[in-house]
């Protein structure tokens, strides 16, 4: 908002959370007995919505995440969401002790070791390597944000 009105100046708005979506398109599950991992996504597959336990607001942060797992039942198609509250070596751990702070991740615990997934950091984590199922796990997360984001904001919808 414009402060003061016809100023032309827009102060920082005051955070009040942080969401961020961090490798959401590879969860193939656990590695087979000689290492090597399914080509496909996972059945199971789920929106993985997680939030540190430890974190100096970590009852509003597991408020939200479940606020955003209650919105992937209603605006995303195909991917149930899960709630997790180990979020850890990701983006939105700096932000844990200053906002609420919630991560969407390509799966939950032990499932996000390096192992997990080839692509980590490599030369083939690129459009080609991932498909349509990959890219349907990474729609449902964005479906759920987007429309946990509307509820937030007080969007409604009109039929």
């Amino acid at each position: 908002m414009e402060d003061p009105p016809g100023s032309g100046r827009y102060p920082e708005p005051k955070w009040v959370g942080m969401v961020q979506h961090d490798m959401v398109l590879f969860d193939h599950g656990m590695p087979r007995a000689d290492g090597t991992l399914s080509p496909e996504q996972r059945p199971e597959a789920d929106v993985n919505v997680e939030y540190q336990s430890t974190a100096k607001f970590a009852d509003q942060a597991m408020k939200l995440a479940f606020f955003f797992r209650d919105a992937n039942e209603k605006y995303a198609a195909d991917y149930p969401a899960a709630v997790g509250h180990h979020m850890t070596n990701t983006d939105s751990t700096p932000f844990m002790d200053l906002v609420p702070a919630i991560v969407f991740v390509k799966a939950s615990g032990a499932c996000r070791l390096r192992r997990m997934d080839p692509h980590w950091h490599q030369p083939t984590d690129r459009y080609s390597t991932y498909s349509d199922k990959d890219f349907r796990l990474g729609l449902n997360a964005a479906q759920t944000t987007l429309g946990a984001i509307a509820q937030l904001a007080g969007a409604a919808l009109k039929k």
